[in-house]
C-alpha cells in the first residue's frame, strides 16, 4: 500500500539525484501542455469591421493553426509524454540523459506508441464530450498508459488501455487527492513567475507520478494481472 508522503520522499530523492536533467524533461512536458492553449480570439462586437474575405481569412487561418497542432500532438507530443516517462522512470535506478525523452521515436516503437496515445486521447475526448466527470474519469483511467509504454513500446493499445485501467482500480480518488496535494505549490509558483514551477515544482510533481506508476505496477504484479517479462523491467 503506498502514501502520499512515502510517494513524495522518494521524488525527493530522485530529483536531487538528477535535478538539471528533470527540469528540463519537465520543461518538455509544460511546453506540451501548452500547446493548444493559445488561439486566436476575436471581439464579436467588431465583427461588422470585417469584410466577408477577412472574415473568411481569419476562420482559415484558425482551421489550419488547430489542425497543425492536432498534429504535432498526435506525431510529435504524445511521443514525448512517452519519452518523459521513460526518463522519469529510468533516473530512478541509474543517472539518465535528457535525451531519453526521444525514446519513443526510435524505430520499431514510433508507430505502436503513436497509435496507442492517440486511441487513448481519443476514447478520454470521446467520454468528455458526455460531460467533464466522464471524461476525468477516464482520464485517470487511463493515467498508467504513457507510463506503461515507456517499459514496453510494443504493448497492444488493448492490452495497455486495459491493463492501466486494472491498475488504476480503487485508486483514481487516491490519485485525484495526491494531485490535489500539489495546489499549493502551484499557487506558490504563481507569485514566483512560474519560475519556481519550472526548476522544482513540476520535476517533484513528476517523479511523484512515476512513484505512483512503480507502486502500482508491484501491485499488479502481485495480483497476477502482468508479469516483469511483460513491463521489460527498466525500473527493477
Amino acid at each position: 500500500m503506498w502514501s502520499r508522503e512515502a510517494l513524495k520522499n522518494d521524488a525527493r530523492i530522485a530529483l536531487g539525484n538528477c535535478f538539471g536533467n528533470s527540469i528540463l524533461a519537465g520543461l518538455v512536458l509544460i511546453a506540451i501542455n501548452s500547446i493548444g492553449d493559445f488561439s486566436i480570439k476575436i471581439n464579436n462586437a467588431n465583427f461588422s469591421r470585417f469584410t466577408l474575405a477577412q472574415l473568411f481569412a481569419i476562420w482559415f487561418s484558425m482551421s489550419l493553426a488547430s489542425f497543425i497542432t492536432i498534429l504535432i500532438q498526435i506525431f510529435v507530443a504524445n511521443l514525448l509524454t512517452v519519452g518523459a516517462a521513460h526518463f522519469f522512470l529510468s533516473s530512478r535506478v541509474k543517472p539518465s540523459g535528457v535525451d531519453l525523452v526521444g525514446f519513443g521515436f526510435k524505430k520499431g516503437r514510433y508507430g505502436n506508441v503513436c497509435k496507442t496515445m492517440f486511441l487513448m486521447k481519443l476514447f478520454i475526448g470521446l467520454w468528455s464530450l458526455l460531460f467533464i466527470i466522464p471524461g476525468i474519469y477516464k482520464t485517470y483511467q487511463y493515467r498508467m498508459v504513457p507510463y506503461l509504454l515507456a517499459e514496453n513500446p510494443e504493448m497492444d493499445y488493448q492490452r495497455a488501455l486495459s491493463l492501466s485501467a486494472s491498475m488504476m482500480d480503487g485508486e483514481k480518488w487516491n490519485a485525484f487527492v495526491l494531485d490535489l496535494s500539489f495546489i499549493g505549490w502551484h499557487f506558490i509558483s504563481l507569485f514566483t513567475c512560474m519560475i519556481l514551477e519550472v526548476v522544482y515544482v513540476a520535476p517533484y510533481q513528476h517523479h511523484t507520478n512515476a512513484g505512483l506508476y512503480i507502486a502500482l505496477r508491484e501491485k499488479a504484479i502481485n495480483n497476477g494481472l502482468v508479469s516483469p517479462a511483460e513491463l521489460y523491467a527498466v525500473v527493477s
